[in-house]
């Protein structure tokens, strides 16, 4: 894939992106107001639990991605699912076909061997899979929600959050062995000593942003291998005291904003930042640069369409990268060459991408995409696997798929949580990939 460097700077603010930005995937010009608009009816809150959502925003999936098993190419689809695709599901995307499942694609030598574990939208469990799809643990809870995020942890307990409600840790027989009660949502990381990072919301009333609506403060919350709070800062605030609180604009021009921000589905609440992303630093990389020191995290709050590291320490943002670069991006994550790997969602118009930037020199050093078949409105993950593959995850369709650095794909996965009678695949929020050495447990 070419190396795109020559990309505009920092110095763009979101006030000045919301007209026209060009972007990086090179597709010309799109409209930001434009995306803004579609975004709101799409995730205004895109991962609300089944039971909050009324609609979404569905999308019809009908091409194939290089290496993809072939269909009947070019089949016209039927009025159903014509009708759910305008219905707008935001549980997964409406797939013209729907009888794929599990592996698709497997070419051994090429895709980096391990086991893959993830969990399905709407269900309480998680499965471990073998790269040809063969369930080889699960673990499953009944009664509790949707699992948004699961992180499996080497001696098969697993942590999770159920959207809203609730961080749990279970063991590998699936024993509840503790809950923290809170609005948490979308991420969370766990530290080798076993604390636990994640996302939460607080909303109150802030004028200064929005005079008839509550405004969303995103948190960061602490909590103990236990499960009990240890301490939690404010994002919103960290940002209106930094040197980036331009990234918030003006009253004036937040209130014009506030239709599309804000989620209609929560009393019009202002989801000013839309924070979806929290990874704590092991020190690793801190001899690369200070940015990387140990207990610095990477997190994303996506209506900035920026990605930054923060000192929790000082609440200092030591990095920021991606404004006119991003729109409404997912899933930042260090790569152990101290390169950042972001899933940039873009548009209907631009298609999504995956792109690798080196923070010591902000240079755009790998892309995936964009192409036609490769698109995720909402929601989506990347991972660099040992081999130097990628393993992506195009999340509202439901589809994992591993692709060399030339963007060949090795590997490829359908999720076989189908609605058939409503062509509906659900989505998967994020497939990590284990060497089988890592774990600890019998699987």
């Amino acid at each position: 894939m070419s190396t795109r460097s020559n990309l505009i700077g920092l110095g763009v603010g979101v006030a000045a992106v919301g007209g026209l930005i060009a972007l990086l995937m090179g597709t010309g010009v799109v409209s930001l107001k434009k995306n803004s608009d579609e975004a709101a009816e799409a995730d205004a809150d895109p991962d609300e639990d089944a039971e909050e959502v009324a609609k979404g925003k569905g999308k019809s999936r009908g091409k194939k991605r290089k290496g993809r098993r072939k269909g009947k190419k070019g089949r016209k689809q039927s009025d159903t699912v014509k009708k759910l695709s305008s219905m707008g599901y935001v549980d997964g995307t409406v797939d013209a076909n729907v009888d794929r499942s599990g592996v698709l694609v497997n070419i051994e030598g090429e895709a980096q061997e391990g086991v893959n574990f993830y969990a399905s939208r709407k269900q309480s469990r998680a499965q471990l899979l073998d790269m040809k799809g063969v369930v080889l643990h699960e673990w499953n809870v009944r009664g509790m929600g949707g699992w948004q995020h699961v992180s499996l942890l080497p001696d098969g307990s697993v942590i999770g959050l159920v959207k809203n409600k609730e961080v749990f840790k279970i063991d590998k027989d699936s024993k509840l062995l503790w809950t923290y009660k809170a609005r948490v949502h979308h991420d969370l990381d766990v530290t080798a000593d076993g604390r636990v990072f994640v996302l939460s919301r607080t909303a109150r009333m802030m004028p200064k942003y929005d005079k008839n609506h509550p405004t969303v403060d995103d948190v960061v919350v602490e909590l103990s291998p236990e499960g009990e709070e240890l301490s939690q800062f404010s994002i919103l605030k960290m940002i209106e005291d930094s040197r980036y609180s331009f990234l918030l604009g003006d009253a004036e021009s937040l209130t014009a904003l506030k239709t599309r921000r804000a989620n209609p589905r929560r009393n019009k609440e202002y989801d000013i930042l839309h924070s979806n992303h929290v990874e704590v630093f092991d020190g690793s990389l801190a001899q690369k640069s200070p940015i990387f020191a140990k207990g610095n995290m990477l997190l994303s709050p996506r209506n900035t369409h920026t990605l930054m590291i923060v000192d929790p320490k000082t609440k200092e943002i030591v990095w920021l990268w991606g404004s006119s670069k991003l729109i409404y991006p997912h899933h930042p994550t260090v790569t152990k060459a101290g390169t950042i790997l972001v899933f940039n969602n873009g548009t209907e118009a631009t298609r999504s991408q995956v792109a690798e930037v080196d923070p010591l020199t902000n240079d755009i050093v790998w892309t995936y995409g964009p192409t036609e078949e490769f698109f995720s409105e909402t929601r989506g993950s990347n991972f660099r696997l040992d081999n130097g593959n990628t393993l992506i995850t195009e999340s509202d369709t439901g589809y994992v798929f591993e692709v060399t650095p030339e963007g060949k794909t090795v590997w490829e996965f359908a999720n076989p949580h189908v609605e058939k009678k409503k062509g509906l695949r659900m989505a998967i929020w994020r497939m990590t990939r284990f060497n089988r050495d890592d774990l600890k447990f019998e699987f």
